[in-house]
């Protein structure tokens, strides 16, 4: 509800003319109208989505949620996908958390990128995707090339390089950005 409030001045003007001086005097009315609005709406920062940074968050959710889609559907009792599966469900929330901060908050896609925070995130999930796509895929090709679940795991370790391609290049935009460059 805009709030109004009305102030009452009495303005003197003086006006001289030649040797005389003459006062006159007149009311002059000011309006001040301030509107307050609030929202519970949740605003969504789509412009981020658009920009480099943002999508390659989307597509290292994606390609994460893919890859560990692949590994629990086709689970097994086998010991060496379990430290892929652990990497990629702690990238994949990471990097969620991290999108989901920059779509709801303006100032948050603004900031976050400027920080050392960012960087040494992506660094990490880099090696840790890198680690983890080479054990699974030589785990793979010495055990079991001939099992049911060799396709699925193979496809699972490729996807984990394009996700580790995908980290080096946003730790590379990371890093320029908090640099200012």
């Amino acid at each position: 509800m805009p709030e109004v409030q009305r102030d009452k001045s009495k303005v003197s003007t003086i006006r001289k003319a030649g040797n005389k001086t003459a006062k006159m005097s007149h009311t002059v009315t000011v309006t001040r109208t301030t509107t307050t609005t609030t929202t519970s709406a949740i605003i969504l920062n789509t412009g981020y989505m658009k920009t480099l940074p943002g999508l390659l968050k989307i597509l290292e959710v994606v390609v994460a949620a893919v890859c560990l889609g692949l590994l629990i559907h086709y689970r097994s009792s086998y010991y060496f996908n379990e430290f892929f599966l652990c990497v990629l469900t702690a990238v994949l929330v990471g990097s969620t958390c991290l999108l989901l901060s920059c779509i709801l908050s303006i100032s948050t896609a603004s900031m976050i990128p400027k920080t050392m925070y960012e960087f040494i995130y992506h660094l990490v999930a880099f090696c840790l995707c890198l680690a983890a796509s080479i054990t699974l895929m030589v785990e793979l090709n010495r055990t079991s090339q001939y099992s049911s679940y060799y396709k699925p795991y193979l496809t699972a370790s490729i996807l984990g390089f394009v996700l580790t391609v995908l980290y080096l290049v946003s730790m590379v935009f990371s890093y320029r950005s908090y640099r200012g460059l």
